[in-house]
C-alpha cells in the first residue's frame, strides 16, 4: 500500500470518534483507489429509520447546490434498486454497475445516472456491501470519471484493501456514539446533583465534574484544579492527603485495598466554612459497574450553600423534634456550640448536649458525618 493508502486508513479510523472527518476520509479513499467520488450509506432496519449518507467532496459539494437539492428530492430514490441489489451479495465483494444485469446503454439512460454524469462527471460506479449486520445495512458507491468506459480492475482490487477497515470504523463509530450518549446522559444526571461531583482516576486526574464542582473550584478559595487536572489545596499536606485517599479508593476499586471512603476538610482563605471532600470508590472489586473503570467519586460540599440539603424531609425521616430540627440546621450551617447556645438562648453546655443528642439520634459521631448522611439519605437533586 502506498502513502496515499496509509493516509486514507488513518482518516478512516479517525471517523470512529470524529464523524465530521468522513468527508476527508472518503476523499483520501477515492484518491487511493483512483476514483472520482464516494458515497457511504447507512440504513437502520428498524421501522422509521432514516438513511445516513456520508459523501466525499464531489458529491457533498454537489448536494449543496440547487441541482443537488433537486437530485435529492426527485432522483436519488432511483438508487434504492441498486442498494437492494447489493443486499443479496456477500460483504466486501465489489460489484461493478455493468454486472447488475443491465447494459451500459440502459444504465446510462437512467435519469439519476444521466443527471450525475452531467453535474458531477461521475459515470461508472462500483457498489459494495460493507457488513452482514442484522440491524444495519452499510453500503458504499464508488464513482469513477465519465472518461472511463469501464472500471479499471486495478481500482477494484485496491478498493478491497479498504473495505474491512471501513466496516470496522463504522462498527466502532456506532459503539462510540452509544457510549457517548450514555456518558452525556450520566453527565446530565450529575448536573442535577447540587453538590459538587467529580470523578478522578487513581492517579488523581479529574476526568468529569458537574456544574457545582466547577463553581466551587472556580472560586479558588482553598481548592483548585492544577494544570494537569488534579485537585490542589492551599495546604500541601491536605493536597497530599487527598491524593493519597484517591489512590487508596482507586485501589479499592481494583480490589487491592480495604479503604472505602475518606472525608477531608478544606480550610478556605476567605474565612468561610471549610469545604468538605468526601472520597469513595467508583466501583469495587466485584466490578459492579465495569471492569477497568477504576477511580474515585469525589463529592465536594460547600456548607455555605447548605440550604440545598433537604433537611425537612431528613429530620422527619429520623423523627427529630422541632427543636432538634433547628439544632440540626444550625449544625449544617456550620454554627459553633456558642453560636447555637446564643440562638437557642441556653448555656454552651446545654447546646453541646443538644448537639450530641441530635448526632446520637441519627446515628453519627460528628458534624461532618451528619452532613454526609444527609447527602446520602436524601441527595440534593434538583
Amino acid at each position: 500500500m502506498d502513502p496515499r493508502g496509509y493516509q486514507a486508513l488513518e482518516l478512516i479510523y479517525d471517523t470512529a470518534v470524529n464523524p465530521g472527518s468522513w468527508r476527508r476520509a472518503l476523499d483520501a479513499t477515492a484518491t487511493a483507489v483512483e476514483a472520482k467520488a464516494i458515497a457511504l450509506v447507512i440504513r437502520g432496519k428498524k421501522a422509521g429509520a432514516k438513511d445516513l449518507t456520508m459523501m466525499s467532496s464531489v458529491y457533498l459539494d454537489f448536494s449543496r447546490t440547487p441541482a443537488g437539492w433537486y437530485y435529492g428530492a426527485w432522483l436519488s430514490r432511483m438508487q434504492n434498486q441498486d442498494w437492494d441489489f447489493l443486499k443479496a451479495h456477500p460483504p466486501h465483494e465489489p460489484v461493478p454497475d455493468l454486472e447488475t444485469g443491465l447494459s451500459a446503454e440502459a444504465i446510462d439512460a437512467r435519469k439519476d445516472y444521466a443527471f450525475l454524469r452531467k453535474r458531477t462527471g461521475v459515470a461508472r460506479r462500483l457498489g459494495v456491501r460493507l457488513s452482514a449486520d442484522s440491524v444495519w445495512f452499510d453500503a458504499m458507491s464508488i464513482g469513477f470519471d465519465r472518461q472511463k468506459v469501464e472500471i479499471p480492475l486495478s481500482a477494484i482490487e485496491r478498493s478491497r484493501a479498504f473495505l474491512p477497515h471501513l466496516t470496522k470504523a463504522l462498527e466502532i463509530g456506532r459503539v462510540f456514539a452509544f457510549l457517548k450518549a450514555r456518558y452525556n446522559a450520566a453527565l446530565a444526571a450529575l448536573e442535577r446533583v447540587q453538590a459538587g461531583i467529580a470523578i478522578a482516576l487513581p492517579d488523581g486526574q479529574v476526568i468529569v465534574k458537574n456544574g457545582e464542582a466547577e463553581r466551587i473550584l472556580g472560586l479558588k478559595d482553598g481548592i483548585v484544579l492544577s494544570g494537569d487536572g488534579r485537585i490542589v489545596t492551599s495546604n500541601p499536606d491536605t493536597t497530599s492527603k487527598i491524593q493519597a485517599h484517591i489512590l487508596d479508593v482507586g485501589s479499592t476499586a481494583q480490589g487491592k485495598a480495604n479503604r472505602h471512603e475518606s472525608l477531608v476538610s478544606i480550610v478556605r482563605p476567605s474565612g468561610l466554612t471549610p469545604f468538605l471532600i468526601d472520597i469513595g470508590p467508583v466501583n469495587d472489586s466485584k466490578a459492579e459497574l465495569e471492569k477497568g473503570l477504576n477511580g474515585a467519586l469525589v463529592t465536594i460540599i460547600d456548607p455555605e450553600r447548605i440550604p440545598y440539603l433537604r433537611l425537612d424531609r431528613f429530620t422527619e425521616l429520623y423523627g427529630l423534634t422541632g427543636a432538634e430540627t433547628d439544632v440540626c440546621r444550625w449544625i449544617t450551617d456550620g454554627a459553633s456550640i456558642s453560636e447555637i447556645a446564643e440562638r437557642r438562648g441556653t448555656s454552651p453546655t446545654t447546646a453541646k448536649n443538644q448537639v450530641s443528642n441530635v448526632l446520637s439520634k441519627v446515628g453519627v459521631g460528628s458534624r461532618i458525618e451528619l452532613i454526609r448522611l444527609i447527602l446520602r439519605v436524601l441527595p440534593p437533586v434538583a
